[in-house]
């Protein structure tokens, strides 16, 4: 009866050890984020509403929402993509990103376009390399 108590509290304890809470996915944060706060945030704003003549607000915005295609070569060609777009302003130029990975790039795209008060479909790898592809 004793090994059977000290194999259960053994058992109890390495249990106790090894527990982490809540889901090991949810503490690094959703796809895209830490992208997000590395790359776009510095001129995008945390909260992507942009600063005023100088970078768009990604919230609310007709390109993220719009065409997952145009969205993707933005990113590539950085706002060279943008140079007959109406409305196209601001004061920053936003650099290519073509150094990132189409994985990367994918899960950026879909964490913007479905935070910051955005809801549009989730962008794919397969879809960042084809329009890489057509560069």
């Amino acid at each position: 009866m004793k090994i059977l108590l000290s194999f259960f509290l053994f058992a109890i304890c390495l249990l106790l050890i090894s527990w982490k809470p809540g889901d090991a996915n949810l503490a690094k944060g959703p796809k895209g984020k830490k992208t997000y706060d590395r790359v776009c945030s510095p001129c995008h704003s945390t909260d992507a509403k942009g600063i005023p003549s100088f970078s768009p607000a990604l919230s609310g915005s007709k390109i993220v929402l719009g065409s997952s295609n145009k969205l993707i070569r933005v990113m590539l060609k950085g706002s060279a993509e943008l140079k007959n777009y109406p409305g196209h302003n601001n004061k920053n130029e936003m650099p290519a990103q073509a150094n990132l990975k189409d994985r990367r790039i994918a899960n950026l795209l879909t964490y913007i376009r479905n935070n910051f008060g955005n809801k549009a479909p989730a962008i794919t790898a397969d879809e960042v390399k084809n329009e890489r592809a057509k560069l």
